[in-house]
């Protein structure tokens, strides 16, 4: 805003207010001149009465109420800048500025800008929604920090760990020490200690006016509260004092705002006075009730001045207050939309408790803890259910407000200094911590067969409670964990989780700034009395600290609370347990406890019984009506028997608390046994006792196992289809469960429990409460009937769950890095993966392991990024041997997946490989391997073999083979362990050995595990060598043989036992040492060859069988095809020529090889921007019927002449004389060639004569042709004569290098995927679509097409088409083999070879011209012949037609007149343009191609085939219509007037009249010729050889000398134009260029004397460094490029779409001695190809150099007559481009991403870069910028074809029309992976491969050809050719 107007400016008129309130209080005003200077100079002299003027400068309350009523009254929005009120104000303020400075404002602030130059402290500049900024994990105190961008570039961050972010809000850090390294700091931002104070004449000055302007303002403020408060004495006043509060608070902060901008001195100087004057509690307030835009700019203010610390102090006490306010309010709605109204909480609560000092003050001083725990409760007590419980749906409804208040105890909790202020001192916040999580322990509780299906959006909410629960556990461990030397390391002390959020470098400077919280043992650390004499008397290298003990103690005194009120606890005893009444009295005192503010701490009362400790909760025991007993459960000694059913009863998966639990023991292990430094020295007898103070083994291991053995019950009844009737919340539960997000509350957490259970509890009594638990007791009982149809699954669930206990070592052996080993192992396994894959895929703990990247590599081997694939991480084949079949989180069908690749790497099954085994577990827990030995454990598996064996054969098998196998590891795992644990053995038997011989009755008869096994053995052995088992080579017999030994290695009686039933496994026994696991490897290699041969015979069969099936199914399909579906096509007599169809021509559609009916292949037309009058003379010489059609003709549409006479003509009769156009094109030919061979022979120089009257001849035909076809055909022209009663449109403007080109694009390129359909089946099959198309009806490649503009994909390759070409051309062989017309050059020499044959081209077009206008020549031409288009082209013309023919008027006229042979050779000659600039690009490198090989390979590849079809189908059809005869015959006229004489032909009178018919003849035609007479210089030197191939007589292309020899002409000219275009770049003397005697010299002497139009001729690669005449060369290197193309299709046309096409080559032509492949070296070969002389050869011929300068004559005058702007682009054969991108993401990111769009000028939602033009686009629609829409753009700038980067996105949006589709992002990270949507905000560099794939793609036109975009396309409308 503009601050105040210069001094010697006259006062504004609307000052009179103020200076009138000035003269009312007293002020002389007739003093005041210059009303603001003189005002200051007056107040100088009396200061004190500034705070009395302040008032009075601005408007009363009654005079800004009468602003708004007269705003209101004009209907002026309250936010507008220009209203009355806004304008009064502004008007004041200007004032006050005068008298805070004393003096121009503007001036006094640009000055203290000036001071602060340098000392600037913090940026602070603040971001809206979707900003971006940066975030340094090196520089950065706390993950929520972050920099501007301007910061960032300004700073030093080179190698550091940065990336980017859009930013919902906030402001940047940089300056703050507080969360920023200082050598972070930008090079304008040192920190807020380098703020100087305002020097104290400013602050008087200022602060004199700021006082009383912020009196007033607080008036304001209160006084808009208090109405909005609801007071009913100002109801009337409530709008019009919020419009007043509104626009002064609006204009006060605009000004302090415009403060900050200028110095930071000013800004403390007006921070502090703000939180002095005791405004700062109004202003948090204030958003309650000021209007949203004004709360924006407030916050913005109030984010701006957080950069004083001291404001930041009182900001914060001040948050405090106001934060349970607006939570209670929350709770009292009862959602979570008072965030959006009040949006202060979210914003400032990550600006205060993230700031280390700031945050110890507040919890400390203001209870902050305390305040957010209270929050919290009443939030559970307000969703709690009347039994205690929280209701899962009332708490969706405040998720979010949940989740806030549990971030920000986290924000506190991640400082250091807090938890072990928590821990350590403040142990009633951490019993008020414990109390929540009981709210949530058992939460969302579910049961089977419900039959009420919850709502599937609610069941994430408790996962993510638990979630944020679970981080915050993490800090109160590591507080436990740390001693009074911990925070001079902290960083080892703290989990990796935060490791980043604490500054280690300056944390002791940060502490002492508040007061360093002591630490000794003496005054900090909590002393615990009710501990056993063992746990008080802990030995100094006891690595587990008394905090943890009492943490622990805590913990497990709130689970056994929470037992004693669970009433799933099921205890057996009436004494230990809980009547309902007792249970809901316990729940509703638990929901009535509130958290006290109070600060002080109080000690754990307790007292020491035995092994047991008591305690007394005060705070409970008095209101609950149950006395509750300390550790009454976990102190049992007995075994409890605990009743319970987990599929009858409540289940829940949610039980922080003994995750909680579970946590301290893995630390307290960690701390011991990996991080200790002799860990051997460690006393392992009494760890539990140290640790479990209180508890007894068997009580603890009975309750504390029970939660998380019923949720591992649930989880496998669930995968046994137990809970269907409950729909998809038990699948999603135990998905959530298992997944890695939720690992630190699932099923590792609760694994490790169990462990610890197992090792402490009784073995036998262990696994039994797990069998009790599963429902499995009767499996024991030998009974071969099924108990239920879920029972395998179960059993297999929990044999794999023993297994795990026994085995996994997550938590209970493996170091860090070792667990890092088996995650990655575990996901690359199951395939390769990226390295963000491999990231996400880990717990978290692991993720930010330091030694990741280590780990990764050693396991893994890199794939750099290759074409469109990422850049992936692959297992090493070492590695694969240790895969975990057993890891906790496998999901089935992960599982499958492993099993399969496992095979295939190792090419051995992994379930006989990869068994268990024991390995090395943390002392404490050596008890496992009791568990794994025990009876119950042998009893399990002798009953899985017992059903294995006798019920076999049975369907419903109670041990199926996934069973069985399960068992079988687990008798391998018991095995292994007691060969590893012998030494702990001795002197006892292992059950699981000495029982194994143990024989049982059954009914049929004794058996024993060892008996059971042999018979197992046997039986597989008998039924199938190679036993196939669950789709995999499995030798199942191996595996038990192997067992067997095992045994019989172990235990001397096994061994006897198994030499009387199993000799064979034994005899060898003592005379071999083989390794089981060899064994069956080995068994399995044998087996192998013969699985294998098995496998192949069935697929043999299965091959027959498929063979049989299509056999009959062809059968059917022909007998379809004789109905009526398929009625067979007849063919007319004017599609008999088409008839012969070659025999392997097959229709894709009805696939009829019998039928005779011709096909057609399927073609792809696509519109692409790659670049970029004589009557009487007529009357004498023309025929009598064609003299009176032209005269009808122009009598009809010209008035004027309608009585004109004409000679005396004879009656028209026809001629006898008239020949075929076939026969005269022929006879044409052969004169020429005669004439031209008499002409070399006698040495006549050329005559350039042209013969007027035979134009006129010539024009009249063609006129009276047209006639003819009009009469014939007058349908077409029937409603088009109003046209003509208009004037005459302009032409359009011709084309700089053609004489015609389509509307809206370059051209038409055609392409084919080789598949051929009958017309008529195509017919019905379009049809068909479009009848589904209009009903709505699903069909393959609806998303693709659209069938009203005849597009459809090929039934057989699925690619996209849209039209038909026909497989036969006819007639075109008579025009394609003539034999070769003899030459006077067939005896040429070698130095007759080195010249150029320009002569010859020129004797050619002048003879050909003479002859086609020669009057014999033209009456002997059947003018009768009016030849229609036929029918099998009729669909290809049509699509060629329209973008020619831009009106359907046109088209109708076009259709019927437009020469079809002439569009199609446009079409052939732009695909071949297009196919030699797609072969310069490489497809995945930036580097040109610029070898022949490449180019050929380009043109096999992509259209060849159909490029020769098209020729044959241009040669067989451009003599069916006399017309168009003669359309060619005078463009051959206009050439060579062109190239031979340098003049443009007079077509004379006819030429009038031809300008008054013009809108009657074609278009097309007029063009045409009109770019047949222009400059040949001015031209595409290759568009004109294409041109003048297509109108000389077609046996010229049969001629190699005519071709070779246009070659030659054309290429003089494209090395013209080569000159011309070097010389305009460089303007150098012409002795500089080479030679004064050559055609170089001739032209720049042209240049330079004459004004030739340079300007002409463009080229934006023109090396200056290069020398001329290899520039000459080069640039005329596309043309030679495309002339080999041409002669390639002239030469050898491929006529099969599948066949060998390299079988044809004109190497021949090629000397290929040379294997450079530079582009010089390419240029020579194609010149040796041509038989083109040198260039210095070239430029000195004399010849040349005479007709060069006709040609450059002829351009410069015809660019006096018409000098329009269009240009031609000169090249060398530089590969296609697309935009130039920056190498890093950033950059191109920081430019685009708030630019605005071009047209609305407002910041695009989705910016879309064009990377053809770089225009900011939007794929979004808006009606204000419709020309910036993507398809807009895309159809204006390329034709209909847009390539764009989505700059938010990163990906690349592929445009076709109305087709979409997303391709991979050009940008990839250091690990080549893409990042969409910025989602990890890595730098991201260009990948050069990726981009020259999607170059190559555009310049191949393969984005309507690629089956890989075609996967991803959609349309969106119609589809506009």
């Amino acid at each position: 805003m503009e601050i105040g107007s210069p001094p010697n400016s006259s006062p504004p008129s609307r000052s009179n207010r103020v200076v009138r309130r000035l003269a009312m209080h007293g002020v002389p005003v007739e003093q005041l001149d210059q009303p603001q200077p003189d005002l200051v100079a007056s107040l100088k002299a009396n200061k004190s009465q500034i705070p009395k003027l302040v008032p009075v400068i601005l408007p009363s309350y009654e005079e800004m109420v009468d602003a708004v009523l007269v705003d209101k009254a004009a209907g002026m929005k309250r936010s507008s800048a220009r209203s009355n009120l806004s304008t009064q104000l502004r008007e004041s303020m200007v004032w006050l500025q005068w008298m805070m400075f004393e003096g121009d404002p503007d001036v006094s602030l640009k000055k203290l800008s000036q001071m602060s130059i340098g000392q600037r402290g913090v940026c602070g500049a603040v971001w809206g929604s979707n900003d971006i900024a940066y975030r340094c994990r090196t520089c950065e105190h706390d993950p929520t920090c972050a920099i501007c961008v301007p910061c960032f570039c300004n700073g030093n961050h080179k190698d550091h760990d940065y990336s980017i972010i859009y930013t919902g809000g906030g402001c940047c850090d940089c300056g703050d020490a507080t969360a920023w390294r200082r050598e972070g700091f930008c090079s304008k931002h040192k920190g807020s200690e380098q703020i100087q104070p305002l020097p104290e004449e400013i602050a008087n000055s200022v602060g004199s006016v700021l006082d009383p302007l912020f009196a007033c303002w607080k008036d304001k403020l209160t006084l808009s509260g208090t109405v909005c408060d609801g007071n009913p004495r100002l109801k009337d006043q409530v709008s019009e004092c919020k419009d007043v509060t509104d626009e002064f608070t609006s204009v006060v902060v605009e000004t302090l705002l415009d403060f900050c901008k200028y110095s930071d001195s000013l800004l403390s100087f007006v921070s502090k006075r703000i939180f002095s004057f005791g405004l700062l509690d109004v202003l948090v307030r204030a958003e309650k009730f000021l209007s949203e835009h004004v709360v924006k700019k407030l916050h913005e203010l109030l984010l701006k001045l957080l950069g004083e610390p001291a404001f930041k102090y009182e900001f914060g006490k001040v948050y405090l207050h106001y934060y349970p306010v607006v939570i209670n309010e929350a709770i009292k709605e009862g959602n979570d939309d008072v965030f959006k109204k009040y949006t202060l909480l979210p914003t400032f609560s990550v600006q205060i408790f993230t700031v280390p000092t700031l945050t110890q003050r507040l919890v400390m001083e203001m209870n902050l803890l305390e305040m957010l725990l209270g929050c919290l409760g009443d939030i559970f007590i307000s969703c709690s259910e009347d039994d205690g419980k929280l209701q899962v749906t009332k708490l969706g409804n405040l998720f979010e407000t949940t989740l806030r208040v549990i971030e920000d105890v986290r924000f506190v909790m991640t400082h250091v200094s807090v938890p072990l202020y928590v821990v350590h001192e403040r142990r009633d916040i951490f019993k008020s911590w414990l109390k929540l999580l009981a709210f949530v322990q058992g939460m969302s509780p579910q049961r089977r067969e419900a039959g009420v299906e919850e709502d599937n959006d609610n069941i994430i909410y408790p996962f993510a409670i638990c979630h944020s629960f679970s981080n915050i556990h993490s800090l109160l461990v590591a507080g436990s964990f740390s001693t009074a030397g911990a925070i001079d390391s902290e960083s080892n002390a703290f989990p990796t989780t935060y490791k980043q959020d604490v500054d280690d470098g300056d944390n002791l400077v940060r502490h002492a700034k508040v007061g360093r919280i002591s630490l000794s043992q003496g005054s900090s650390v909590c002393r615990f009395s009710g501990f056993t004499s063992k746990v008080s008397e802990l030995k100094l290298d006891n690595p587990v600290p008394s905090s943890v003990t009492g943490l622990t103690f805590e913990c497990l005194r709130s689970i056994e609370n929470w037992l004693a009120v669970d009433n799933t606890s099921g205890t057996c005893s009436s004494k230990t347990s809980l009547t309902r009444r007792n249970f809901l009295a316990f729940t509703k005192t638990l929901s009535k406890i509130r958290f006290n503010l109070s600060s002080e701490s109080s000690d754990i009362d307790s007292n020491s019984a035995g092994s047991s400790v008591g305690f007394n909760d005060g705070a409970m025991a008095g209101e609950c009506s149950i006395k509750l007993e300390s550790l009454r459960f976990l102190s049992l000694s007995g075994w409890p028997d605990i009743t319970y059913d987990v599929s009858s009863e409540d289940i829940s998966v949610h039980i922080p608390l003994h995750r909680f639990l579970s946590l301290i023991l893995q630390k307290a292990f960690k701390r011991c046994y990996e991080e200790s430094v002799n860990p051997e020295l460690l006393i392992t007898s009494n760890f539990f006792e140290h640790i479990l103070g209180g508890s007894h083994p068997y009580g603890f291991s009975a309750y504390i196992m029970e939660h998380p053995l019923r949720i591992r019950v649930f989880c496998a009844q669930v995968h046994a289809g137990m809970w269907r009737k409950n729909g998809d919340i038990p699948v999603l539960s135990c998905d959530l469960y298992g997944s890695v997000r939720w690992s630190e509350q699932g099923v590792e957490f609760d694994l490790f429990l169990l462990q610890c259970c197992a090792a402490l509890a009784p073995a036998d009594l262990f696994v039994n409460r797990i069998l009790e638990r599963f429902g499995l007791s009767n499996y024991f009982s030998l009974n071969l009937q099924p108990s239920s149809e879920y029972e395998g699954v179960l059993v297999q669930e929990m044999l794999t769950l023993i297994i795990q206990i026994v085995k996994d070592r997550r938590f209970s052996g493996l170091t860090t890095t070792e667990n890092l080993q088996r995650e990655l192992i575990c996901k690359l396994v199951i395939g390769d993966a990226t390295h963000s894959q491999l990231v996400k895929s880990l717990p978290r703990d692991l993720s930010k392991v330091d030694q990741l990247q280590q780990v990764l590599d050693t396991v893994a081997v890199y794939s750099n990024p290759s074409g469109m694939k990422q850049g992936k991480y692959s297992l090493r084949s070492s590695y694969w041997k240790e895969l975990d079949l057993y890891h906790p989180r496998w999901n089935p069908r992960d599982l499958q997946v492993a099993e399969e690749r496992y095979l295939r790497f190792c090419n051995t099954p992994a379930l006989t490989t990869q068994l268990p085994r024991w390995t090395k577990v943390y002392p404490p827990l050596n008890g496992l391997a009791r568990t794994a030995t025990c009876k119950v454990v042998l009893q399990m598996i002798r009953s899985v073999l017992y059903y294995a064996v006798f019920m076999d054969k049975s369907p419903s098998s109670r041990a199926p083979d996934g069973v069985l196998l399960t068992a079988l590891h687990l008798l391998y795992l018991a095995l292994d362990t007691c060969s590893v644990n012998q030494s702990s053995y001795v002197g006892e038997s292992v059950p699981v050995v000495y029982l194994a011989c143990e024989e049982i009755s059954s009914s049929n008869g004794n058996q024993s595990l060892l008996l059971l096994l042999v018979l197992l053995m046997r039986m597989h052995k008998r039924e199938s060598v190679g036993y196939l088992m669950e789709g995999e080579s499995c030798n199942l017999s191996s595996l038990i043989e192997s067992l067997l030994k095992k045994f019989a290695e172990m235990d001397s009686e096994c061994l006897t036992k198994l030499q009387e039933v199993a000799p064979e496994v034994v005899n060898h026994l003592s005379n071999s040492n083989i390794n089981s696991d060899t064994d069956i490897v080995d068994s399995a290699s044998k087996h192998k060859a013969k699985s294998r041969e098995r496998q192949a015979a069935i697929l043999a069969k299965m091959r027959a069988e498929q063979s049989k099936f299509m056999a009959s199914m062809n059968s059917n399909l022909e007998e379809q095809m004789d109905g009526s579906q398929f009625e067979p096509e007849v063919c007319t007599s004017e599609e008999a020529r088409d008839i012969e169809v070659p025999a392997q021509y097959v229709c894709s559609l009805c696939h009829d090889s019998n039928s005779k009916n011709p096909v057609s292949f399927l073609v792809l037309l696509q519109l692409e921007h790659l670049v970029q009058n004589s009557i009487d003379e007529f009357a004498l010489d023309g025929k009598p019927g064609e003299v009176n059609a032209f005269l009808d003709f122009v009598k009809a549409l010209l008035p004027s002449v309608r009585n004109i006479q004409v000679p005396h003509i004879s009656s028209d009769k026809m001629d006898s004389s008239a020949y075929s156009l076939e026969v005269i094109e022929e006879e044409i030919y052969c004169s020429t060639q005669r004439e031209m061979r008499a002409h070399f022979a006698e040495g006549d120089n050329m005559s350039t004569n042209k013969d007027d009257e035979s134009d006129t001849v010539l024009l009249g035909k063609y006129i009276a042709a047209l006639s003819r076809e009009k009469n014939e055909n007058p349908s077409a022209s029937d409603n088009i004569d109003s046209r003509y009663d208009k004037p005459p449109e302009s032409s359009t403007q011709v084309h700089a290098y053609d004489g015609f080109v389509p509307s809206d694009c370059d051209g038409i390129y055609l392409s084919s995927c080789g598949h051929a359909v009958h017309q008529g089946c195509l017919d019905r099959y379009l049809s068909s679509l479009k009848e589904r198309s209009l009903r709505r009806v699903f069909f393959e490649g609806g998303h693709i097409v659209d069938p009203d503009q005849g597009e459809f994909l090929c039934p057989v390759c699925r690619g996209l088409a849209n039209s038909v070409l026909p497989a036969s051309p006819g007639d075109s062989k008579k025009a394609w083999n003539q034999p070769l017309f003899p030459t006077v050059r067939e005896t040429e020499t070698t130095e007759e070879n080195n010249i150029l044959r320009h002569q010859e081209a020129l004797y050619l077009l002048q003879m050909t011209s003479n002859m086609v206008g020669n009057n014999e020549i033209l009456n002997s031409l059947p003018m009768w012949k009016n030849g229609r288009i036929r029918r099998s082209l009729e669909k290809f013309f049509n699509v060629v037609c329209k973008p020619y023919l831009s009106t359907k008027q046109d088209r109708a006229i076009g259709l019927a007149k437009v020469s079809h042979s002439m569009l199609m050779w446009d079409t052939f000659k732009y695909s071949l343009i297009s196919t030699e600039i797609a072969a310069r690009c490489e497809n995945t490198s930036l580097t040109p191609r610029h070898g022949l090989d490449a180019l050929f390979k380009e043109m096999k590849s992509s259209n060849e085939f159909v490029l020769s079809l098209l020729l044959k189908i241009v040669h067989s059809t451009r003599t069916d219509n006399a017309r168009h005869v003669l359309l060619r015959f005078r463009g051959i006229q206009l050439f060579a007037g062109s190239i031979c004489s340098g003049v443009s032909r007079d077509e004379g009178n006819m030429l009038r009249i031809l300008e008054q018919v013009e809108k009657e003849v074609s278009v097309l035609d007029i063009q045409f010729w009109k770019g047949a007479s222009r400059p040949i210089i001015g031209c595409d030197a290759f568009s004109s050889l294409m041109w003048i191939l297509y109108c000389l007589p077609y046996p010229f292309l049969s001629c190699e000398e005519s071709f070779f020899s246009l070659v030659h002409l054309l290429y003089a000219v494209s090395v013209t134009q080569a000159i011309i275009t070097f010389h305009e770049k460089h303007q150098t003397e012409t002795i500089e260029l080479g030679d004064n005697d050559c055609l170089i010299a001739d032209i720049s002497k042209l240049v330079k004397e004459s004004a030739f139009p340079q300007w002409y001729f463009v080229s934006t690669h023109n090396d200056a460094s290069c020398p001329i005449k290899d520039a000459i060369r080069k640039f005329s290197f596309p043309y030679l490029r495309r002339c080999a193309l041409l002669w390639k299709l002239l030469k050898y046309s491929s006529s099969d779409p599948f066949g060998d096409k390299s079988s044809h080559s004109i190497d021949y032509l090629i000397d290929s001695t040379t294997s450079s492949v530079t582009e010089l070296v390419e240029v020579e070969r194609l010149e040796k190809m041509f038989k083109i002389p040198a260039l210095d050869v070239v430029i000195k011929d004399e010849s040349l150099r005479s007709i060069a300068l006709n040609w450059l004559n002829h351009f410069r005058m015809d660019k006096e007559v018409d000098g329009n702007g269009s240009v031609l682009h000169v090249n060398p054969a530089v590969p296609f481009r697309l935009m130039h991108l920056p190498y890093v993401y950033h950059d191109l990111l920081q430019r685009y991403i708030k630019q605005c769009c071009p047209d609305c000028k407002t910041v695009p939602d989705e910016p879309a870069l064009c990377l053809l033009c770089g225009r900011l686009c939007s794929p979004n629609w808006k009606s204000c910028c419709s020309e910036s829409v993507t398809q807009s753009h895309a159809m204006a700038c390329g034709a209909g074809t847009g390539i764009f980067l989505l700059i938010r996105k990163t990906t690349i949006l592929l445009q076709r029309s109305a087709r979409k589709a997303l391709w991979p992002s050009p940008y990839l990270d250091a690990f080549g992976e893409e990042d969409l949507e910025m989602r990890r905000g890595r730098p991201l560099y260009l990948n050069e491969e990726r981009y020259a794939a999607l170059a190559y793609m555009v310049a191949s036109h393969g984005l309507d050809r690629s089956s890989k975009v075609l996967r991803q396309t959609t349309i969106g409308s119609l589809f506009i050719v």
